[in-house]
């Protein structure tokens, strides 16, 4: 079954922010400086293709690539500090889609941390100027409401550097001139064996400078991870983040930072403690892989081919009609998904098709062409009807309880399928669509009429009356009972991109018919499980947008606090190897001895 309720301490999510790619160092050390190319690294008269090429040439040099594994601590580091280099050169002329979601909290004796209001931000990173140049969301004035804290994760106002300070270790000075290596230990990062260091700056580095802990995969001497802080800390930023890398091909993309603040006082001013996620992905836009995808295209047939079939050789009015909404349709998906905000199609959307399946076998439904859905990658809880595509968001699906929830929501974009509400066929005009990527959401809108909404509301809770699922109608009620509960305190999270909101501060709530099936919420009670944490159900592929679901193992919780519904949680990424990576595993099985550390002296 899709949807059990799997609680973790520690959980596989997704974030990126005040660090996103501490990943990313586009300068190296001046002390650090790529060796040069061994003679057998040179393009030849009888090297191959490969061989010829300049960037393959000269990431061998930057990284250093020796015939063996690392003999000590020092190539160790070394090598990851030339990797940094290579990462940066491959990603400089990317522009993946950055999400943050911010969470203002409160301690509860009971619950822990509550969240008590909430910020949202979407665009698109510039990896090559290190910042956040292109907002997704219509008004960027929202950020006026950020307090002054987190301007700087969003904009270029508190720090000359703008974004790049946030999202690299050092962007500078990431060299042994300026910091101290200490070795601590091997451990490994789900099957990832890494070694980990701490590392501190020198004395008299200067200003800002990374204070904390990295973890280095043990293969190609890759920096996975890290977290800790700048020093000196900066008042009005946040002090501690966790930053992840996901493995595409022969790459570690930066891809989650979890960052938290608790709370200071600065003068008159008080901030309260905050909690963020921080997702990239798209790395390799939809439009990239379909022009490769062409490019590799072989067709072979003979000429003369002619079509003998004794199909009908036109279309009705009513056909006509029909390909025209789905023509509307297409375009729509199709432009979201240029841009990086619906997944392409794959194991998540069988799953969701499957619930769709079991609701429209028992109600006797047969659409022509049939119902399917797809997934927005974004946060904000919300689903909408597109013709015949229902679109659910990543977060909505993270945080239902269980089946019969996924199967509530997919039932009332259903029923506005059954109930003809079709789609705005302006669109079927693909010059509509010819636009930015960061104007999508400003350009399409396929919000429903409130009317549309009751009716599909009614429709919705017939259908589910009379399919599997109508003895767990009681859990989804519980479910609209506890969003309604925080409706308040998290108003951009339920807060829709492109359709209508799930809920609106305590009204118009979706399927508010299904709440009186539902028992009392007892928040306090760990035994009635609500909704989810955010990240509970789906990780991205941040090449490619792919989705897959987290198989992570049931816990049973032991306190109200572990219940944390809606809320932001940590980063703990399980991390693995790409099937397509060729990285040798020369080092998997050695021990690298700690040689001595002695840095050279600082530049001042």
């Amino acid at each position: 079954m899709f949807l059990k309720y799997q609680m973790h301490t520690k959980r596989l999510s997704c974030l990126a922010i005040a660090c996103a790619a501490a990943a990313l160092s586009p300068a190296i050390a001046q002390n650090v400086a790529p060796s040069p190319p061994p003679s057998s690294a040179l393009p030849t008269a009888g090297s191959t293709p490969a061989d010829n090429d300049p960037n393959a040439v000269m990431n061998r040099a930057l990284s250093g690539q020796t015939a063996g594994p690392a003999v000590n601590f020092n190539q160790v580091i070394d090598r990851a500090i030339n990797n940094e280099h290579v990462l940066s050169s491959k990603l400089r002329d990317k522009e993946p889609v950055i999400e943050t979601y911010i969470q203002q909290v409160k301690k509860d004796s009971d619950l822990g941390y509550v969240p008590t209001h909430d910020f949202y931000f979407l665009g698109k990173l510039n990896m090559e100027k290190g910042i956040v140049d292109d907002s997704f969301l219509p008004k960027r004035s929202t950020l006026k409401a950020i307090p002054h804290v987190f301007t700087a994760l969003f904009t270029t106002e508190y720090y000359s550097g703008g974004f790049a300070d946030q999202m690299f270790l050092d962007p500078t000075n990431f060299d042994r001139a300026h910091y101290k290596f200490q070795y601590v230990r091997r451990e490994f990062l789900g099957n990832v064996r890494c070694y980990v260091a701490d590392i501190t700056p020198q004395e008299g580095a200067g200003k800002r400078r990374f204070e904390g802990r990295i973890w280095i995969e043990d293969q190609v001497y890759n920096i996975v991870r890290f977290n800790g802080r700048y020093v000196p800390s900066p008042s009005d930023e946040f002090t501690h983040f966790d930053s992840w890398r996901v493995n595409s091909g022969t790459m570690w993309l930066p891809t989650y930072v979890y960052a938290q603040d608790e709370g200071y006082r600065w003068g008159p001013v008080h901030s309260p403690p905050m909690r963020a996620q921080t997702r990239l992905w798209n790395y390799e836009p939809s439009r990239d892989r379909a022009q490769q995808a062409f490019t590799e295209l072989t067709v072979n047939a003979p000429t003369g081919v002619t079509d003998n079939s004794q199909a009908p050789q036109a279309y009705s009015p009513v056909q006509e009609q029909r390909m025209w909404q789905e023509e509307a349709e297409e375009n729509i998906v199709d432009r979201l998904q240029n841009a990086g905000l619906v997944a392409p199609r794959g194991e998540v959307d069988r799953v969701l098709d499957t619930v769709l399946n079991n609701i429209e076998v028992t109600n006797n439904i047969n659409l022509d062409p049939p119902a399917h859905a797809r997934v927005l990658l974004t946060t904000p809880l919300e689903s909408v009807a597109v013709n015949d595509s229902i679109l659910i968001s990543r977060g909505l699906i993270d945080v239902l309880p269980d089946e019969a929830s996924l199967a509530a929501v997919l039932a009332q974009g259903l029923a506005h399928i059954i109930l003809s509400h079709g789609v705005d066929t302006r669109y079927a005009f693909s010059d509509r669509l010819l636009f930015d990527d960061p104007q999508v959401l400003k350009k399409i809108q396929v919000a429903r009429t409130q009317q549309e909404e009751q009716d599909a509301d009614a429709k919705a809770i017939q259908l589910l009356k009379n399919s599997p699922y109508a003895d767990k109608l009681p859990q989804v009620g519980l479910f609209l009972r506890m969003l309604s509960a925080r409706s308040n305190e998290v108003p951009h999270l339920i807060k829709p991109l492109i359709g209508n909101r799930m809920a609106d501060t305590h009204k118009d709530l979706r399927l508010s018919g299904l709440m009186e099936m539902a028992p009392e919420l007892q928040v306090r009670n760990v035994n009635q499980i609500s909704a989810l944490p955010l990240g509970s159900r789906i990780k991205v592929n941040p090449w490619s947008d792919q989705l897959s679901l987290l198989k992570a193992q049931n816990v049973a919780l032991v306190s109200a606090k572990e219940k944390m519904p809606f809320q932001i949680t940590p980063f703990i990424i399980y991390l693995t190897r790409d099937s397509d990576s060729s990285a040798p595993p020369h080092a998997a099985d050695q021990n690298v001895p700690v040689a001595s550390t002695a840095p050279a002296p600082p530049n001042r």
